[in-house]
């Protein structure tokens, strides 16, 4: 499995050392990162897995966000597992997974195919709990079975590490790329609006050279300070835990919605339209910030970088240092308006690559709390975007 969590190997350690409390049961429930993340279950759904790092001990869907341990009484145990959604939010009906221990003292995990609800998982808002009843056979003899309650956090709760069994920090900043939507219905408003506003003459992706790619951004940029996205601290979550490191993320309608975003709201909300008019994006994760990435040519061999929490900075406030690209941005006989957009765009490009050169060594060094996530290869692991399930939202 691509996870593992301080929860899970807790129970493990208590199978091996035959001390489970209360119990002469043989088998535990357990839960990726402990509760359930709508996020992570829709992000893992189709990623794909290296066979060579298959692990023998982990059974049924190499995805599995949940399941039980159980130690093998004998060699070649056979184990039937279902699991039902018994009461609360009905995320699925029933997950069923059967299988062969084959060594005797050995702790599997068992992971069956849970066919969820992705629009509820989508849906939901706030922490809640629902409860997972649990009916395990060993060797055709039924064991007693177990209903316990499961905590959902919400869907705009993002994980992005955890801390591990020998208290390591692991990070799964690719997350985030689970709240990047290239699909949704509101980006083609957007797009629009810049094609009517004349911001630029068309979305061609890398057909032309890189001022044509930074044109794009800027169309994109301009029509997203009109609509008065403004930036927000806002990054607590409910529920936390000491063993996950996670993050409110809002959905790309909730950044239009109310005009504000954090600077993981604004990455993923640029990112997506990125994505959409075949501009590659990066997220750029530094510790307590996160920034934007693009491709200037198709290759990938060339960035810029730019950063978002200055949507809503006036001109006034930039100090702009008149570089080449500066001045070639500027030299275009605009308006004053133009000029004004344009100044708060190169001012935040300034700023964006300031601060992936300030943080490459470390990106580089793969130090904790840094890393790039390039949206294209995050879907090319099969990590799926979180689907809209709300109605199109009114723009201008």
């Amino acid at each position: 499995m691509l996870l593992t969590c301080s929860c899970r190997f807790f129970f493990l350690m208590l199978f091996l050392l035959g001390t489970l409390p209360g119990r002469a049961q043989t088998w535990e429930p357990y839960n990726e990162l402990g509760d359930l993340y709508p996020s992570l279950a829709i992000a893992m759904m189709n990623m794909t897995n290296d066979p060579d790092e298959a692990d023998p001990t982990s059974l049924g869907d190499p995805n599995g966000v949940m399941g039980i341990h159980i130690k093998a009484t004998r060699a070649n145990t056979v184990v039937r597992l279902e699991m039902t959604c018994s009461t609360g939010l009905k995320l699925f009906d029933r997950a069923t997974l059967e299988a062969t221990l084959p060594k005797a003292g050995e702790v599997y995990t068992l992971s069956p195919v849970v066919p969820f609800n992705q629009a509820l998982l989508a849906s939901v808002r706030q922490t809640q709990s629902i409860f997972v009843t649990y009916r395990v056979s060993i060797d055709g003899k039924k064991q007693p079975d177990r209903t316990e309650r499961l905590l959902v956090h919400p869907i705009n709760e993002c994980p992005f590490g955890f801390t591990d069994e020998a208290d390591q920090y692991e990070s799964i900043d690719w997350m985030f790329a689970a709240y990047v939507n290239e699909n949704h219905p509101q980006i083609e408003r957007i797009l629009q609006t810049a094609l009517k506003k004349k911001y630029v003459e068309s979305f061609a992706g890398y057909q032309g050279d890189e001022a044509d790619v930074y044109r794009q951004v800027l169309a994109v940029w301009r029509v997203l300070q009109e609509r008065g996205i403004r930036y927000s601290s806002i990054t607590t979550t409910v529920a936390e835990r000491d063993d996950v490191a996670s993050q409110h993320v809002r959905l790309l309608d909730e950044s239009l919605a109310n005009t504000q975003a954090n600077c993981a709201d604004g990455s993923v909300l640029l990112a997506s339209i990125l994505r959409k008019i075949s501009i590659e994006p990066i997220l750029v994760v530094v510790p307590g910030h996160m920034f934007i990435g693009f491709d200037l040519n198709e290759e990938g061999t060339k960035q810029a970088y730019l950063e978002t929490t200055m949507l809503g900075t006036s001109a006034d406030d930039i100090d702009l240092k008149q570089t080449a690209f500066a001045r070639k941005m500027l030299d275009t006989g605009t308006t004053d308006a133009d000029e004004a957009a344009i100044t708060r765009f190169v001012g935040a490009i300034q700023a964006g690559n300031a601060a992936y050169a300030k943080s490459k060594s470390a990106i580089e060094k793969e130090r904790d709390g840094y890393t790039l996530v390039r949206v294209s290869e995050a879907r090319q692991l099969g990590v799926l975007p979180i689907m809209y399930v709300g109605p199109v939202l009114a723009g201008k």
